[in-house]
């Protein structure tokens, strides 16, 4: 599969430009920020509970759950990539932002087509996303693994699939502390969290989705961003580098080699 590593991130760093430029706000949408166990997760690390996150994991693998196969969502010159831009991005983001945002600088990465010529049998409801077209384009990844390390030492194994031969459908979040760890994991990995530390072996907070996580982040960019002028939660830089991220892992794919950011 050849990559152009610069595409995708020129072009958010045009987006970025073009909003300085114009004066305009500009914000991704990251709605799985704004589930109630993610404010409380970010608000635990922040709180120095869990002491030094150190290392981390994090993924969302399904067993038969490829969008739209044979249209958009599988055709690399319309979508990009495969399961590691469709869901990658998301579980990233989250990631890091729980970690404070730290400076990734170096990402490795391998990325498998094994089930474009499979008889595809469904068992996700997300694989009802896109258009299907029998015997179209199918040359993005069904599956990307790999590694991204960060300025302050910590490192962030990644696991994304559309298809692949597991169980079940599975999401997770995994970071290991000096004071605690904690993860989610399960269908709905946010839904699901579990806190683990010296003191207290296990403890489950009583939070879960909370309010629609879609409609809280389209009212964070209207009520706070646009109309009373407060800072974005997701800024134009967060978004070039995770496109860098995204973009290194596939070159790393490709070239065999550990890529600096």
């Amino acid at each position: 599969m050849d990559w152009d590593s610069n595409m995708t991130a020129e072009q958010a760093l045009e987006m970025k430009l073009a909003s300085e430029r114009s004066g305009k706000r500009l914000m991704v949408m990251r709605n799985w920020r704004y589930a109630d166990s993610s404010k409380y997760i970010r608000q635990y690390v922040s709180d120095g509970k869990c002491g030094e996150i150190y290392a981390g994991r994090c993924g969302w693998i399904r067993r038969r759950g490829i969008p739209g196969k044979g249209g958009w969502f599988t055709t690399k010159a319309m979508s990009g990539g495969g399961p590691l831009i469709d869901l990658g991005v998301h579980i990233i983001d989250l990631s890091m932002w729980i970690m404070g945002n730290p400076a990734p600088v170096r990402v490795s990465g391998s990325v498998y087509n094994k089930f474009a010529e499979n008889e595809d049998k469904p068992d996700s409801e997300h694989a009802g996303f896109g258009d299907k077209k029998t015997g179209g384009t199918f040359d993005v990844e069904d599956l990307a693994m790999g590694t991204i390390y960060f300025d302050n030492g910590m490192c962030l194994q990644i696991e994304f699939s559309w298809a692949s031969n597991i169980e079940q459908e599975y999401g997770f979040i995994e970071m290991r502390g000096t004071k605690a760890g904690f993860k989610w994991e399960g269908s709905n990995p946010i839904n699901n969290l579990t806190i683990y530390s010296d003191d207290c072996a296990l403890f489950k907070p009583a939070v879960g989705i909370g309010k629609p996580m879609h409609a809280q982040n389209l009212r964070h960019f209207i009520d706070d961003v646009i109309t009373g002028g407060k800072p974005a939660s997701f800024t134009p830089d967060q978004g070039l580098m995770m496109m860098k991220i995204l973009n290194g892992i596939y070159l790393s794919a490709e070239t065999g080699r550990e890529v600096v950011l």
